[in-house]
C-alpha cells in the first residue's frame, strides 16, 4: 500500500463533521423561534394541562425556560432585534432573574411569563427613546466632569429594556406582588453583543 492509498482510506474512515452555525444564523433562528412561540398558545395550554396531570399523578416536571438559547450561553425570556450601524441587525435578549427569592417564586414566574408574552417587535418605546436621546451628549447629572454619550444602538436597546422593565414592574404591582427588597424581587437583564 502506498501513501496515496493510505491517505484515501484514512479520509474515508474519518467522521463527517458539520460546520457550526454562525452567530448571525443562530440569532436569526432564535428570533424565528420567538415569533413562532407567540403563535402557539394552544400547544402551550395543552402542554400545561399535561404537566398538571403529571404533577397531580405524583411525577415531576423540570422547567428550564422557554427555549430561547442565546449565543452567550443563557436562556432568554424574550428576544428582539434593532437596527445597528451600517444597516446591520442587532440581536438582544431579555432575562428575568430572582433577587432574594427562590427561582420558582410566584413573583419570578409571573414576571417571566409577562416578559415572554410581550411582542417586542410592536412595543412602543417612543417615549423612553425621546427621553434617552434628550439626555445623550449632556453633562452628567451628579456634576462629574465629562458628558454622557451613547450610540444610537445603545439608546435603542436601553429604550426597549427600560420600557419592558417599567411594564413588568407595573404588572407585578397590579397583581399585588411586591417588588420591594424587603420581601424579595426580580431583576430584568438585557444583553447584546455586537451586531450581525
Amino acid at each position: 500500500m502506498n501513501d496515496l492509498d493510505l491517505d484515501t482510506r484514512i479520509r474515508a474512515a474519518a467522521p463527517h463533521v458539520s460546520t457550526p452555525l454562525g452567530v448571525a444564523d443562530h440569532g436569526a433562528r432564535i428570533l424565528h423561534e420567538a415569533r413562532a412561540r407567540r403563535a402557539r398558545g394552544l400547544r402551550i395550554w395543552t402542554a400545561s394541562v399535561a404537566a398538571s396531570v403529571v404533577l397531580v399523578g405524583g411525577g415531576t416536571v423540570a422547567v428550564a425556560g422557554n427555549g430561547l438559547q442565546t449565543p452567550w450561553g443563557w436562556t432568554a425570556d424574550n428576544v428582539y432585534q434593532f437596527p445597528g450601524p451600517n444597516g446591520q441587525t442587532c440581536f438582544a435578549g431579555l432575562v428575568v432573574k430572582p433577587d432574594g427569592v427562590a427561582d420558582d417564586a410566584e413573583v419570578v414566574v409571573v414576571a417571566r411569563e409577562f416578559v415572554a408574552g410581550l411582542d417586542l417587535d410592536t412595543l412602543d418605546t417612543s417615549k423612553r427613546l425621546a427621553e434617552l436621546e434628550a439626555d445623550n451628549n449632556q453633562p452628567f447629572d451628579d456634576g462629574s466632569p465629562g458628558i454622557l454619550h451613547n450610540t444610537p444602538e445603545d439608546i435603542a436597546q436601553s429604550a426597549v429594556h427600560e420600557t419592558v422593565a417599567d411594564l413588568m414592574y407595573a404588572e407585578l404591582e397590579d397583581r399585588g406582588l411586591s417588588t420591594s427588597h424587603e420581601q424579595g424581587s426580580v431583576s430584568l437583564f438585557s444583553q447584546a453583543q455586537g451586531c450581525q
